[in-house]
C-alpha cells in the first residue's frame, strides 16, 4: 500500500477559487528514464482532476495541452496566461521500484501554498499513487470525492501497464515529431498486453491511431483507431475520453451524425465535458446547423466562464461565419481575462482586418504590435503584413511578411502575400524567386487538400501566368465545383483567364466576384487585375 503525508498551510480556500492547472512535473535526480513518465503524469493527473468537475459547478481544469502550448511553468504565469487561480506543482523521484510523488497546491493570486501531499509506493504503482493524489488534492479543495470521480485509470491497472501508458502520453505530447507516434503506439500496445483489461490504455491507443491517420492518412490507421476505441468502450463504458476520441475520428471522416452520437454519450457521462460540447458545436457547424453550433459554442464557453479559450473558440466561429463584429466582442473578452495573451491580440487584429472598415485599421495595427511585443509570432507578423498591404504600405508589408516567414516558411499563403508586395514594389527579381517558392508549396498543399477551393483557384493563377492553359483550366474547374460563389475564388479565376488571354471570361468572373460580395477596392488590390479594371467593358455593378 502507498504511504502518504499531507500538510495543510491554513490558507482560507473559497469555492470561487477552484480554477486549476497542473504544471509540468519536476524530475528529481534528472533521470532520463523518468522524463516521459513525468510528462505523462501531468496529463493523467489533469484527467483525474477533470473527473472532479462532475457536479462541481465552480471547478474547471485547464487542459494539459494548453498549459504546454503556452509554456506555463510557474503559478504567476498560470494566472496571467490561463486565468488559473490554483496550480498543482509536482515532482517525481524514483529509486529502483520505489516511487515518490510530491504535490503542492498553490494559490496563484497570493503565491501561497495551500497544502502539500507526499506519496510513496515501493512497488512502483503509479496508478494507485495518482488516484490517491487526486483524492488528497480534492480534500484540500473541499471537494467530496465519490468512487465515480476516480475513473482516471478506468479501474485498477497493473503497475507495468500504467507506466507504459504514462510513457506513451509523454511521446504523444509531441506527436508532430517524426517517430513519436510510433513510439507511443508501441508503448500502448505493451501496456494493454501487460493488462488486457486496461480500458484507458485501449482508449489512448485508439487516440494514437487517430492522430497517426491525421499525420499519415491511411484507412488502416482508421480501422485500428476504431477497433481499439471500441474495445475500450466494451471494457468500461463510462470513460468519456473514449467517446470524445470516437467523435473526433468520425468528424475527421465527415461522418458528423456519428460524431454527434459519440459526443452526446460523453456528455451523458459528464454533462460538463467542455471538450465534448466543443466537438458537438464543430459537428453542427460542418453540417450547416449554424444555430445549433452557436448554442453549443456558447455553452462550452459558459461551462468555464473564467477560461479564455471558450470565448476564443466562439470568436473563431463568428469569424468563420463572417460575423466579424461579434468575433471582435469575443476576442476582447479573451483579452479582459488574459491581458498578456498575445494570441488574443493577433486574433482581434485579424477580425478587424477582415471587417474591411478603414476606420478599424489603426486598432488592428495597435493590436498586432501589442501581440508582437508580448510574443513575436508567425501569425501576428503575417497579419501585420496583410494590414500594411491593404494600406498600400508595400515596403513595410514585405518587411513584416519576411519576419513571419523567418518563423514559419511552410505556408504558401504568406509567401503569396510577399509575392504581391514585391509586385507592387516592381521588384521583379525578388518576385520571381518568391513565385517559384510559392508555386512549390501551393502544389504540395493542393495535392494534400484537394477540397480547398481557394488554393485550387490560386494554383490556376500560377499555371495561367506560365501559359500552361490545360493545367490552369483543370484547377479553375475544380475551384468552381467546390465554391461557385466564393468572391475570392471568382477573382482568382478572373486573373487566370486574363493571363490566358481570354478577356471576355475574365470580365465575366470579375463581375461575378462583385455580385457575390467583393468590392471594386478588393479587385484593385490585385496587381494582375489592373489591366482588366482599366478595360472600358468593365462595369463595377455599383458595388463600391
Amino acid at each position: 500500500m502507498p504511504s502518504f503525508r499531507e500538510r495543510i498551510e491554513g490558507v482560507v480556500f473559497g469555492s470561487s477559487e477552484k480554477h486549476i492547472a497542473v504544471l509540468p512535473f519536476d524530475n528529481i535526480g534528472n533521470n532520463p528514464a523518468n522524463e516521459l513518465v513525468a510528462e505523462g503524469l501531468m496529463d493523467s493527473l489533469t484527467s483525474g482532476l477533470s473527473n472532479l468537475e462532475v457536479g462541481q459547478q465552480s471547478l474547471w481544469v485547464v487542459p494539459a495541452s494548453e498549459v504546454r502550448r503556452r509554456k506555463v511553468e510557474d503559478p504567476a504565469l498560470a494566472l496571467r496566461e490561463l486565468g488559473a487561480t490554483l496550480v498543482v506543482k509536482g515532482s517525481i523521484q524514483r529509486e529502483g521500484q520505489d516511487v515518490r510523488l510530491t504535490l503542492n497546491l498553490i494559490n496563484t493570486k497570493t503565491l501561497r501554498q495551500i497544502g502539500s501531499v507526499a506519496l510513496e509506493d515501493r512497488a512502483g504503482d503509479l496508478a494507485t499513487l495518482q488516484d490517491e493524489a487526486v483524492s488528497r488534492l480534492a480534500r484540500l479543495m473541499n471537494i467530496n470525492v465519490t468512487a465515480a470521480m476516480l475513473r482516471a485509470t478506468g479501474g485498477s491497472v497493473a503497475p507495468a501497464a500504467y507506466e507504459s501508458y504514462l510513457k506513451a502520453l509523454g511521446y504523444m505530447q509531441r506527436y508532430d515529431k517524426p517517430g513519436n507516434l510510433d513510439l507511443a503506439i508501441r508503448a500502448l500496445e505493451s501496456s494493454v498486453h501487460a493488462d488486457p483489461r486496461f480500458a484507458l490504455g485501449f482508449a489512448e491507443l485508439g487516440e494514437a491511431y487517430r492522430l497517426k491517420n491525421q499525420v499519415d492518412p491511411n484507412p488502416k490507421w482508421i480501422d485500428e483507431a476504431a477497433a481499439n476505441l471500441q474495445r475500450a468502450g466494451q471494457l468500461d463504458d463510462r470513460l468519456g475520453a473514449t467517446y470524445v476520441s470516437l467523435g473526433r475520428l468520425h468528424a475527421s471522416l465527415a461522418k458528423y451524425d456519428l460524431a454527434l452520437q459519440e459526443y452526446q454519450k460523453a456528455l451523458e457521462i459528464n454533462p460538463r465535458d467542455a471538450g465534448a460540447t466543443m466537438g458537438i458545436a464543430g459537428a453542427y457547424e460542418r453540417m450547416g446547423r449554424i444555430a445549433d453550433a452557436e448554442a453549443n459554442y456558447k455553452r462550452a464557453a459558459a461551462l468555464r466562464p473564467d477560461y479564455w479559450d471558450g470565448y476564443n473558440s466562439l470568436g473563431f466561429f463568428y469569424h468563420r461565419q463572417g460575423r466579424f463584429a461579434e468575433a471582435i466582442t469575443q476576442y476582447r473578452r479573451v483579452i479582459e481575462l488574459t491581458p498578456d495573451n498575445a494570441t488574443a491580440y493577433s486574433n482581434l487584429a485579424g477580425a478587424y482586418i477582415t471587417l474591411g472598415d478603414p476606420k478599424t485599421l489603426p486598432d488592428a495595427e495597435a493590436a498586432l504590435k501589442k501581440s508582437i511585443q508580448l510574443a513575436p509570432t508567425y501569425a501576428a507578423y503575417a497579419n501585420l503584413g496583410i494590414l500594411y498591404m491593404n494600406a498600400k504600405r508595400y515596403a513595410e508589408s514585405a518587411e513584416m511578411t519576411r519576419k513571419a516567414l523567418e518563423l514559419n516558411d511552410k505556408d504558401y499563403r504568406v509567401w503569396n502575400s510577399l509575392l504581391v508586395s514585391y509586385r507592387w514594389l516592381k521588384d521583379d527579381e525578388k518576385a520571381r524567386r518568391v513565385w517559384e517558392k510559392t508555386l512549390g508549396l501551393l502544389e504540395q498543399h493542393v495535392s494534400l487538400h484537394p477540397q480547398d477551393a481557394s488554393a485550387q483557384s490560386l494554383l490556376s493563377n500560377f499555371y495561367a501566368e506560365n501559359k500552361q492553359r490545360e493545367k490552369a483550366v483543370l484547377h479553375i474547374e475544380a475551384a468552381l465545383a467546390l465554391a461557385p460563389k466564393d468572391p475570392s475564388v471568382l477573382a482568382n479565376i478572373a486573373e487566370s483567364y486574363d493571363d490566358l488571354g481570354d478577356r471576355k471570361r475574365a470580365l465575366q468572373y470579375a463581375q461575378e466576384s462583385l455580385k457575390n460580395g467583393f468590392t471594386v477596392a478588393d479587385l484593385q488590390s490585385r496587381p494582375a487585375l489592373q489591366s482588366l479594371l482599366a478595360d472600358p467593358s468593365f462595369r463595377s455593378g455599383g458595388n463600391h
